[in-house]
C-alpha cells in the first residue's frame, strides 16, 4: 500500500486575490504562499495552510483552454484532492494496480521542479500526487 499523507485541496478559482479573501480576511488563515505560475498545466497556484502542513490551494486558470476554466464554467469550485508521496513514479505503478488511470506526470514549479501527477481513482474522482518534502511555504501572499 502506498505511503500517502494529505497534502491539499485543490479550489478552482477565477482570481487569486479573490479568493483568498475569504480565507484570510474572515478565515483568519496567515500562513499562504507567494502566488506560483504551472506553466505546464496553464494556471497560478497559491496554498493557504489550514493545518500544519495541510494547504488549500487556489488554481486560476491562465488561459482559456485550460481544464481549470472548464471546472469554473460548470461551478465546480473544489475539484482534486492532492496527497504527498515519498516517491511519486512509484506511487503511480502501485495505484495503477488498484485500478487508478493515469492522466498526466508533470514537472511542477509549485514543488521546485520535481514530478507531480494526477490520476483518476476507479470512482473517477481527481487525485493529485506530489513530493511534499518540495514544498515550500514560500512567504506572505499579495
Amino acid at each position: 500500500m502506498p505511503d500517502l499523507c494529505l497534502h491539499h485541496v485543490g479550489c478552482a478559482v477565477s482570481s487569486i486575490e479573490e479568493g483568498l479573501k475569504p480565507y484570510r480576511d474572515a478565515l483568519g488563515f496567515s500562513r499562504i504562499s507567494e502566488i506560483i505560475t504551472v506553466a505546464s498545466q496553464n494556471v497560478r497556484v497559491c496554498f493557504v495552510e489550514t493545518a500544519p502542513g495541510v494547504f488549500m490551494e487556489l488554481v486560476e486558470p491562465t488561459a482559456d483552454d485550460s481544464p481549470v476554466a472548464g471546472f469554473l464554467k460548470r461551478r465546480q469550485y473544489f475539484y482534486h484532492v492532492c496527497y504527498s508521496a515519498p516517491d511519486v513514479v512509484v506511487t503511480i505503478e502501485q495505484l495503477e494496480t488498484r485500478g487508478f488511470r493515469r492522466l498526466s506526470i508533470f514537472d511542477s514549479e509549485a514543488f521546485n521542479g520535481t514530478p507531480c501527477a494526477f490520476l483518476l481513482s476507479p470512482e473517477m474522482a481527481l487525485v493529485e500526487l506530489c513530493t511534499a518534502e518540495a514544498f515550500t511555504l514560500l512567504g506572505p501572499a499579495p
